[in-house]
């Protein structure tokens, strides 16, 4: 049985092969809107992620062939338009695939974050400094 690709990518490249991409699962939050339209959008939690689109918990508020403006940590603001909508998940085609290893990262995984040392001087409460010179 064929994949029956979406979006617009080929398997030399170009259109056609964007639903060929190996995806990834992963639950992370992203923020989407219609194309155009102020504000910062909806959150959703994608389920999962490859180069060239996603798949999403969603409202049913959207359809296909609707375009999107999807913002994910890690990536940052992405085009895209939706593929498919049905039982509260929607798949989204992006315009143009993204490093979606990027989109793995989370805020608590850079390193100064983790691990950023203290000025503090942390000693054990009712121990007297040494005074025998």
């Amino acid at each position: 049985m064929q994949e029956t690709p979406i979006g617009g990518y080929s398997s030399d490249g170009g259109a056609d092969s964007q639903r060929r991409d190996p995806r990834d699962s992963l639950f992370v939050l992203a923020r989407i809107k219609p194309e155009g339209e102020p504000g910062e959008g909806a959150s959703v939690r994608v389920r999962n992620v490859s180069a060239g689109g996603l798949m999403a918990d969603a409202a049913d508020d959207y359809r296909p062939g609707m375009r999107l403006e999807i913002s994910l940590d890690g990536v940052g603001d992405v085009a895209g338009s939706v593929a498919w909508a049905e039982a509260g998940r929607i798949g989204v085609a992006f315009d143009h695939p993204i490093d979606k290893a990027r989109a793995r990262k989370t805020k608590s995984e850079k390193p100064d974050d983790l691990f950023r040392p203290t000025a503090q001087n942390y000693r054990r409460p009712g121990l007297k400094p040494d005074t025998r010179g």
